[in-house]
């Protein structure tokens, strides 16, 4: 019995000597190895590698100011007839009725009464693919106003605006003035419009002059890119634009909204 309790226990000691030894000889090889593809590096050559995003700078300031615009490109034939949106709606409507059946577009900009009165005309000119746009909430004189009368007709007119429609539209135009100020352009970039809009051919329709008058007027001072100033809510006008259109015709030159002609 002892022989045979010493030769399993020299047996036992031989084994664990044995696996003592494979054990080391594995740890070298290891040791010794090229490491394996899963344990190579994987950052991608910088070839390959996506470019690093560059923190955002800041935003540009808007503009304190915003432009005057008098015409357009001169180089086009086009130009822009213009509506101050104001008066009879039943005579805006006529008018709009003329100009959509001549194939024409418009802009009217809006006094903010008016709209508060006639609420369907800002839908009603939409409706036409015209341009709609802010002519103050009162048409008051604007070179006599102090800034903040100034800032509050243009920003209640544009209030009035989204109401109505969901947007305060792109243009403004400044009441009782053909030019502008800085104090004028300073309140119109306060309620966010980038352009004041002026004009190069007055059409005296405001004076209620005879339609001759109106259709004279226009087509004398007209060249490419003119902005005409007209008005809605006089029987001359609405007169007068059949000749308007058919004269712009004959010079080859389209009306088109302010967003076309100053793109």
């Amino acid at each position: 019995m002892a022989v045979e309790r010493r030769t399993v226990l020299r047996s036992a000691l031989l084994a664990i000597g044995t696996g003592t030894v494979a054990a080391c000889s594995n740890d070298n090889q290891a040791k010794n190895a090229p490491p394996d593809a899963a344990s190579q590096p994987t950052t991608a050559p910088a070839s390959t590698r996506p470019a690093a995003k560059r923190p955002a700078g800041p935003r540009p300031a808007p503009p304190t100011e915003a432009t005057e615009i008098g015409h357009g490109p001169r180089t086009v034939p086009k130009v822009a007839l213009t509506f101050h949106g104001n008066g009879d709606p039943a005579l805006g409507t006529e008018l709009l009725d003329l100009v959509e059946k001549a194939g024409a577009k418009v802009s009217v900009l809006a006094v903010g009464t008016w709209l508060v009165a006639h609420p369907e005309m800002a839908t009603r000119v939409l409706k036409g693919g015209h341009d709609l746009g802010n002519h103050t909430m009162h048409h008051k004189p604007m070179r006599k106003l102090g800034a903040a009368d100034a800032r509050r007709e243009i920003g209640d007119c544009a209030a009035v605006l989204r109401r109505a429609t969901n947007s305060q539209g792109r243009w403004f135009r400044a009441s009782g003035t053909q030019q502008t100020t800085p104090l004028i352009r300073s309140s119109a970039a306060a309620a966010g419009y980038a352009a004041c809009v002026s004009y190069d051919v007055d059409g005296l329709d405001w004076q209620d002059p005879p339609a001759a008058t109106v259709v004279k007027a226009v087509l004398d001072g007209v060249h490419p890119g003119s902005i005409v100033s007209l008005h809605l809510g006089h029987q001359a006008t609405v007169k007068a634009l059949p000749q308007i259109l058919s004269g712009l015709s004959a010079k080859h030159l389209t009306p088109v909204t302010l967003s076309e002609l100053l793109q």
